[in-house]
């Protein structure tokens, strides 16, 4: 009778409904891990590494070609060694541009010297109908 009593309960105790509703949470979990590769991927893609040989640094061929455009760092100009000032620098450099026909125009200036100065050098240079402008820098010592 017992054996009777036992399946009786089970026929009437409700079976477990079958769950139909999606679990939102491993969905998250796999987004917010699928987002943390993206963030460490995203700065590699965005700089792609291509193998370039540059060309070795060296002093130019022919000084005779290279006109210098100084600035020191109070400010005091020099047109290939002699002095200048703001107001006569664009003659100045015009005149030995002139003379000196695809010639490369050197600006150097000390590394203490704004940006903005630079910038202005390089629109002198540019209004005194220079060709090809350059920058002076020091070439780094191993």
């Amino acid at each position: 009778m017992a054996k009777y009593a036992l399946l009786r309960m089970r026929a009437n105790s409700p079976e477990p409904e079958p769950v139909t509703e999606v679990n939102i949470i491993p969905v998250i979990d796999i987004s917010l891990v699928l987002l943390v590769i993206l963030f460490v991927t995203a700065p590699l893609l965005a700089y792609p590494t291509l193998p370039v040989q540059l060309p070795p640094a060296s002093a130019l061929p022919n000084q005779e070609l290279t006109i210098a455009l100084t600035c020191a760092l109070d400010g005091a100009l020099s047109v290939r060694a002699a002095s200048s000032s703001w107001d006569t620098v664009v003659s100045d450099l015009r005149r030995e541009v002139e003379k000196r026909k695809g010639s490369i125009v050197l600006i150097r200036a000390d590394k203490s010297v704004p940006y903005r100065t630079i910038q202005r050098l390089i629109a002198v240079a540019k209004s005194a109908g220079a060709a090809q402008i350059a920058l002076a820098t020091e070439p780094v010592k191993k």
